[in-house]
């Protein structure tokens, strides 16, 4: 259990490693918080240091959860420790270390987690969770909480995943919500904003 908790406090650590903040620093010495979004996430990265910046930034960020599972599984760590690792390091991304407890929205490293766990859902989670964000208008932070409603309902009584991958996701997804509050407030006013002006 010692072993777990340290990997799991490891795991948060790579989670927070601010890769969309490195990246603008490194590529073009800006502050990326200070800019655009004032998100350090793929999307901010894209749209102000360049689209490989962002891309780049998408790829790493979505590995993280990744590399921790598959670190887990080839250590044959417990299964039901795994999806838990991989939570964690969610966790570091959207509350990171690095940054005063700060972190990005968690689309990446959320389409990294499921990546892993839930893979056969992917296709059709996926799908919802694109028509969620064409619904609201791409809401990224809506769409990307309904990953983790509609990816434990698809997993549990599609795809029949052991219940601690569930639980695990439904939590993670609590700790998303309160983070992606303040994301979806800003997205709903600019959206309002921008259509009074056209009106």
């Amino acid at each position: 259990m010692r072993l777990i908790v340290l990997s799991g406090f490891v795991s948060y650590i790579i989670g927070g490693i601010p890769v969309g903040f490195i990246i603008a620093k490194v590529a073009r010495k800006v502050d990326i918080r200070k800019l655009g979004s004032k998100n350090i996430g793929a999307t901010n990265v894209f749209h102000i240091i360049g689209r490989a910046y962002g891309i780049f930034t998408f790829l790493l960020d979505m590995a993280k959860p990744i590399v921790v599972m598959f670190i887990a599984h080839i250590l044959h760590y417990p299964e039901w420790s795994i999806p838990l690792l991989g939570a964690c390091a969610v966790i570091g991304n959207l509350w990171s270390i690095f940054l005063k407890f700060k972190g990005g929205r968690g689309l990446s490293v959320t389409i990294g987690y499921f990546i892993w766990v839930m893979p056969k859902a992917i296709p059709i989670v996926f799908l919802i969770a694109f028509v969620v964000a064409l619904l609201t208008k791409w809401n990224l932070p809506v769409a990307g909480l309904s990953l983790y409603i509609v990816g434990p309902i698809i997993a549990a009584k599609v795809y029949r995943y052991p219940r601690y991958v569930i639980l695990i996701t439904l939590y993670l997804g609590l700790f998303v919500l309160i983070r992606q509050i303040p994301w979806m407030f800003i997205h709903l006013v600019n959206y309002y904003k921008r259509k009074n002006a056209i009106r």
